[in-house]
């Protein structure tokens, strides 16, 4: 019986100790609602779900990659609806360092195998970084303010996410759960361009869209050109023309029948969310990353219906006018229009461009490229010129120098993503998403030649980490090639005795969902 009693009051403690807290928390959420106001109050109600967040990080740092990821994708949004004239980048530059912070603990009480960063994407990524640093020093540089906007997301971002996803997420698992995650943001967006179109824009859209300007680009003669959570309509085409692709892909390599549907069913989604996004030049994600797949496949069969679809496609837009009276075809077939004004007048800013690039190999300096530029530098001639793509930001900011550079860079991502799928990778599952993901990269770098997407939020944070994973995909190959073996392993044999060689001839099963 004392024992019982004992017990019983251990037992007590713990429970008293919980209302406790739970009561005096309580009091002090009140407490701030009712002496400090609305955001007080809201902010010390967050502390809870701040605390379990931290906790599950602590434990894991991939929550918080992912958490990252999702905080990410509303950025913009957040901006526009909530933080007016709050430089929104910032909530990024702190989710990415409270990752890195995450890191940093648990090497406090654990071995980090910091060995899972050393590949040729994090050094790469590191090349473009000390580049884009040593452009503080550029001669040709007016005020270091625009390097101090420009260097976070041009290289910081890169490398860092680069980093943190091949040091929290070197498992397979992570790579299906991101792709999970990005697909339910995906539809979220989608639904938000839908409820723009069908319900209206709400009080923060219309003033965005009516008092600081953003009706010149996105309501035009041709109609609407809807945004979603997105900075703009451009950055949304784009977002949504690299899902489209890399779900579409992704849905082929998977056994289970509903995940198959789930994920074509978020792929057409995201090509809808495209075409109502009447940004023109994200036409060239599909058209571009189904090329690269169809090359990538090595399958006859698959090369030819792709080939067909593709050229297919690129006549009944260019060279017929079916449908010309639905205005997201007229929108569609008006990309292949070179003779468009929108795209003389590129080409004619490019030659003025030219003119002033003669004598500035590094560049004009982070930041001074295009109406950014205006703020530190208002009577710079480039300040006066719209860069109007990612490719032209980058030769005027960082010359030609650092243009080829980049250009050097993203090709290597892409041709050793592209090596490693076409002759090294043995998971048929693994090679197909690294396949969809090399297919979606290509499409938004050929995009970015009309628009400056490539690096914009959420987009860039979305690539950054799929190039981190194509170049995990070895370890996740090895990774699902042991457990292929332990699956078909006989009892009493010693499987560190197999031949690597001998591997292969086990049945090459597609990995379980």
């Amino acid at each position: 019986m004392e024992l019982h009693g004992n017990i019983t009051a251990s037992l007590s403690i713990p429970r008293i100790a919980v209302g406790l807290l739970i009561a005096g928390g309580v009091t002090v959420i009140a407490y701030a609602f009712t002496h400090y106001g609305l955001p007080a109050g809201a902010a010390v109600s967050m502390l809870p779900i701040g605390l379990c967040a931290l906790w599950f990080s602590l434990r894991n740092p991939a929550v918080s990659m992912l958490g990252m990821l999702v905080l990410n994708y509303f950025i913009m949004y957040l901006g526009r609806e909530f933080l007016h004239g709050v430089p929104v980048g910032l909530i990024l530059d702190g989710a990415i360092f409270f990752n890195v912070a995450m890191v940093l603990m648990q090497a406090l009480v654990q071995r980090v195998e910091w060995r899972r960063a050393a590949t040729g994407v994090t050094l790469a990524s590191a090349i473009w970084m000390i580049y884009c640093v040593l452009e503080l020093f550029n001669p040709q540089s007016i005020s270091p303010k625009g390097w101090t906007m420009a260097i976070r997301s041009l290289a910081f971002y890169f490398f860092l996410i680069v980093v943190l996803t091949q040091l929290t997420m070197a498992r397979y698992k992570y790579l299906k759960a991101m792709l999970v995650v990005w697909s339910v943001l995906t539809l979220v967006a989608v639904l938000k361009a839908l409820v723009q179109k069908y319900v209206g824009f709400n009080a923060a859209e219309n003033y965005w869209l009516f008092v600081e300007g953003g009706s010149v680009t996105h309501i035009i003669y041709t109609g609407v050109r809807y945004f979603s959570v997105y900075s703009d309509a451009a950055n949304f085409g784009a977002g949504m023309g690299l899902a489209m692709v890399v779900f579409s892909i992704s849905a082929l390599y998977y056994e289970n029948r509903w995940m198959k549907i789930y994920l074509l069913a978020v792929a057409a989604a995201a090509c809808y969310g495209m075409l109502i996004s009447g940004t023109r030049s994200a036409l060239a994600v599909p058209f571009a990353g189904y090329a690269v797949f169809v090359v990538l496949s090595r399958n006859f069969r698959m090369v030819m219906a792709g080939v067909i679809l593709i050229i297919g496609a690129f006549i009944f837009l260019n060279f017929t006018s079916i449908g010309q009276g639905n205005s997201i075809i007229r929108r569609a077939r008006s990309a292949f229009n070179t003779q468009d004004a929108s795209f003389q007048v590129r080409l004619e800013n490019q030659d003025r461009i030219r003119a002033l690039m003669k004598d500035k190999p590094f560049g004009a300096g982070l930041g001074h490229g295009g109406g950014k530029a205006k703020v530190f530098a208002p009577n710079a001639p480039l300040s006066q010129i719209p860069t109007d793509s990612w490719f032209v930001m980058i030769w005027v900011e960082t010359g030609i120098v650092g243009l080829l550079l980049h250009i050097g860079i993203l090709l290597y991502i892409l041709g050793r993503g592209a090596f490693l799928v076409a002759f090294r990778l043995r998971n048929n599952q693994l090679r197909g998403l690294t396949a969809a993901l090399i297919s979606g990269i290509s499409g938004v770098v050929v995009m970015s030649y009309g628009n400056e997407v490539l690096g914009q939020i959420p987009t860039g944070a979305i690539i950054y980490m799929s190039m981190a994973f194509i170049f995990l995909s070895p370890r996740f190959d090895k990774e699902l090639e042991e457990a292929e073996l332990e699956k078909h392993a006989v009892p009493g044999k010693n499987l560190l005795a197999l031949n690597p060689r001998s591997r292969t001839a086990l049945p090459s099963t597609l990995a379980k969902e």
